[in-house]
């Protein structure tokens, strides 16, 4: 094995242990269940949901708290449990993010948020119900 096929590797087998599993897929997507969150920049507010099954799927996410610091999602006693989650600190949470092609206006979806359990590294995109939250909540950047 050569030294860069060796260091490929290394970074292949890094990529798939930090790998959130996802075992009902995601809406849409039910064959994509492996899934890696790359920074687009350092302290960015941005990241890529990468699918680690099909390399030309991703989505851009974040963590809605950033713009939203009252988001507070409210998940059953069922997806709690399916997730395995003891407490609040055993999940982490992010939104999808849309970009209007024709507006530029960027908005998250939070109606529908990706889950994940961090010790287990298991997750879902849930599908909040009883709230007003919408799946285009339009954001304002600084400086934009």
């Amino acid at each position: 094995m050569t030294e860069q096929s060796s260091a490929d590797a290394a970074e292949a087998s890094d990529l798939f242990e930090k790998a959130l599993h996802f075992p009902d897929g995601l809406p849409g997507l039910p064959d994509l269940e492996r899934f890696v969150i790359v920074e687009l920049r350092e302290d960015g507010a941005f990241q890529q949901l990468q699918s680690l099954d099909n390399i030309d799927i991703s989505m851009i996410v974040c963590v809605p708290w950033l713009f939203f610091p009252d988001y507070a999602p409210v998940l059953s006693d069922v997806e709690q449990a399916e997730l395995e989650l003891e407490t609040a600190d055993d999940a982490i949470l992010f939104v999808p993010v849309t970009i209007d092609s024709e507006t530029r206006e960027i908005f998250l979806n939070l109606l529908g948020p990706f889950v994940v359990n961090v010790k287990t590294r298991k997750g879902r995109q849930l599908v909040l119900t009883g709230t007003d939250y919408s799946t285009r909540t339009p954001i304002e950047l600084p400086g934009a």
